[in-house]
């Protein structure tokens, strides 16, 4: 079925705000292991979700010359000082990660290039899942996409390569987003969403909680995989039907990218990039306003974003050198800290955020050592 997408005649104001800080965020106590591979590894992709605990469920696969060689994927749990970590039967490259009361969600790339949806159930137990496109393209580790989920059914969304005839493109090739889902009824199978002559890249979804509809999706139009030229993004409501309608969210500065979107309440709260800055913008006063953080952002590594109970985390990647950093808002007031440890030589990346009784997790990449969680405390 052929779907739409119609411009939203609705102003989005984005203005900076500012604040003092009247509670600081706290320490961040010593690392905790999530994985600790038996190999150097230089390349990873890792993606994480919250339940309603707190608790984090991932999946991430960590590889290089000699060391995962099979791009084994493994399942990673827990919170605070507690963690397990299994490997899965599947192969490939994480793109994306969702959970649900009955189980984690993942969407990745297999050892084939074919883009699948499958799942941890809440028992441990592994199912194959489904198979949503065959027409990916050559560079399954940089996959872009998102996954969300709500009583066992799920809504995918990813950016494919299209080649100048309309048909399956290669790296070189400008993108456009595609989606699949069973939210709303049966199964959806693969469907086109953006045309549009400048790439599509970079979709986040979120849910509506208590009535699923609309679903939330934000993403970048703009730049390429090749040059830093000019993008913006963009925001879309969702129906059942997979149907959408969309409107312009950030057009301020020059590169607007790497959008992480988050729903509570009936508040939509989005982190990403914008030249070199990591900016945090949500409506809950009825208009979208933003706050940018001082701290320089890596402007390729994507920011992360976790609410609850009116606790707000945003955490990224600084820039030179590569540091973990997270930054708390209690009412309106932010403060952020450096969340890697002191002394570390290693790039250190951000990869993950959750919002946890008052308190942060973050976890973070040692490249080619380690992945590992700290909690402030």
């Amino acid at each position: 079925m052929a779907r739409r997408w119609v411009a939203l005649l609705v102003g989005l104001l984005l203005v900076g705000v500012l604040a003092t800080p009247a509670r600081a965020i706290g320490a961040f106590g010593p690392p905790v292991t999530i994985d600790n591979p038996t190999c150097e590894f230089d390349a990873f992709n890792v993606d994480q979700a919250q339940d309603a605990s707190g608790a984090t469920h991932g999946f991430s696969d960590l590889w290089g010359t000699g060391c995962n060689e099979s791009f084994a994927i493994r399942y990673f749990q827990g919170s605070g000082t507690s963690w397990t970590v299994e490997t899965t039967p599947y192969r490939g490259f994480v793109v994306a990660v969702a959970w649900d009361t009955t189980g984690t969600y993942l969407l990745y790339i297999d050892s084939a290039l074919r883009l699948r949806i499958s799942k941890r159930q809440a028992n441990g137990t592994y199912i194959q899942g489904r198979l949503l496109s065959t027409t990916m393209g050559p560079d399954g580790s940089l996959a872009q996409g998102d996954v969300v989920a709500t009583g066992g059914r799920w809504w995918a969304t990813w950016r494919e390569h299209i080649g100048p005839g309309g048909g399956p493109g290669d790296e070189f090739d400008q993108t456009e987003l595609f989606q699949a889902y069973t939210i709303g009824g049966t199964f959806s199978p693969r469907e086109r969403v953006t045309t549009n002559p400048a790439w599509d890249s970079a979709p986040s979804l979120a849910l509506t909680p208590a009535t699923t509809f609309p679903v939330r999706l934000v993403w970048a139009r703009g730049g390429s995989d090749f040059e830093a030229a000019d993008s913006d993004l963009r925001r879309a409501l969702g129906d059942q039907d997979g149907n959408w309608v969309s409107a312009s969210l950030a057009t301020a500065g020059s590169q607007n990218f790497w959008p992480e979107v988050q729903v509570v309440g009936r508040t939509t709260y989005v982190a990403w990039n914008r030249d070199g800055r990591t900016v945090q913008a949500n409506n809950a006063s009825g208009t979208f306003l933003s706050h940018t953080f001082l701290t320089s952002a890596a402007q390729n590594h994507r920011p992360r974003i976790a609410v609850a109970a009116g606790q707000v985390v945003v955490g990224w990647t600084t820039q030179a050198p590569f540091r973990a950093f997270v930054a708390e808002r209690t009412g309106t007031t932010w403060s952020g800290k450096v969340a890697s440890p002191a002394g570390v030589t290693r790039l250190q990346l951000l990869t993950g955020v959750a919002a946890r009784g008052g308190t942060a997790d973050a976890s973070i990449l040692s490249l080619g050592s380690r992945l590992y969680a700290v909690t402030e405390t």
